[in-house]
């Protein structure tokens, strides 16, 4: 199977429901945190419950859960050249995150609503548990991915079948025999810009975290907490977004962006470069590593590695270091020459 690079669609919608189970577990425990008591109904066989959690133990699972399931669903899109890998762990993170939501929302409310969590009764909670089931799938099916991968497990199948059987199919009416060549290379920094990401991460977590939980107010820490644990993790994505890069060259364009998030950190167009070469890029002559600004140009520079370098028309440079830079510079000079024939 062809695993040059599997299409993702609608990654906004994707983020957003891999992110919403943990804001909304978060705001109901925000709203229910006074009404919540000691311990937790979450087990039905009948109208009433059989099982209980200790609520101090119930909500930071829950929490942990729906982020670690986020995560998973976020980092499985930088898998695009093994669509299978890609296919099960968007899977097993989004029906994690909105499972742990499920069960937090439908338990918390019931309990809450209840005089006492032996009373506490589900009802119209089944309702959430297998909405949000439903919706843990969402994030693999609008993505595009399943779809994608099934009809080519199909066309390969069928190739194979041909191939055995001596058929040659010929090509669609209007779609040329050879595809349009492209480039697509991922970079990552070296481990200590990882540990640096968990660093920050860490500390961001105990500074905001640390006097929260130490604070004579239970409710106001608890809350906190959940705060804290928020904004650690956007910290951490937000950092590991840019020392993950893809690089991509498409049609007339030559693109750097997020190999976790997705967004564009650098476009040319082709018609605004005036010679791209591949080159040994040394990050302390361009001002050292990750995303840079220096005089007469710019540069995303991962590691002491291979890259392209741009001379553009506007008189600046950029920098970028990849993997297999020559074939770039190879494929864009060829695409320069055949837009000035």
């Amino acid at each position: 199977m062809a695993t040059a690079g599997t299409g993702i669609k609608n990654r906004p919608l994707i983020y957003l429901l891999l992110l919403l189970p943990v804001a909304i577990v978060g705001a109901t425990y925000a709203l229910l945190a006074s009404k919540l008591p000691e311990m937790t109904a979450t087990h039905w066989t009948s109208t009433y419950p059989d099982g209980f959690t200790r609520t101090a133990v119930f909500v930071p699972v829950c929490i942990g859960l729906s982020i670690v399931g986020a995560i998973t669903g976020l980092l499985s899109l930088m898998l695009r050249s093994k669509p299978a890998l890609l296919m099960v762990l968007l899977f097993a993170g989004g029906l994690l995150s909105w499972s742990a939501a499920g069960v937090f929302v439908s338990s918390a409310v019931s309990t809450a609503i209840a005089e006492t969590p032996e009373t506490a009764v589900l009802g119209g909670m089944m309702v959430v548990l297998i909405a949000c089931s439903l919706l843990g799938i969402a994030p693999l099916w609008v993505s595009g991915i399943y779809q994608q991968y099934t009809r080519q497990s199909h066309e390969d199948r069928q190739a194979r079948i041909d191939a055995a059987q001596g058929i040659q199919r010929p090509a669609a009416a209007g779609t040329p025999a050879v595809p349009q060549q492209e480039f697509k290379q991922t970079m990552a920094a070296p481990w200590w810009m990882w540990l640096l990401c968990l660093v920050v991460f860490a500390a961001l977590f105990v500074a905001v975290a640390l006097p929260l939980l130490t604070s004579e107010s239970q409710d106001g820490s608890s809350v906190g907490f959940i705060v804290s644990i928020a904004l650690s993790a956007l910290a951490c994505v937000l950092i590991l977004s840019l020392i993950w890069i893809r690089v991509s060259i498409d049609g007339d364009r030559f693109r750097v962006s997020s190999a976790v998030l997705g967004f564009p950190m650098r476009t040319i167009k082709i018609d605004e470069i005036e010679s791209a070469t591949s080159e040994k890029i040394v990050p302390m002559m361009w001002g050292g590593w990750g995303w840079r600004i220096i005089p007469g140009g710019s540069a995303i520079v991962m590691k002491e590695h291979e890259g392209l370098v741009f001379e553009l028309k506007n008189k600046k440079r950029f920098a970028v270091t990849i993997p297999e830079s020559l074939r770039a510079a190879d494929l864009l000079n060829n695409r320069m020459a055949c837009r000035e024939q």
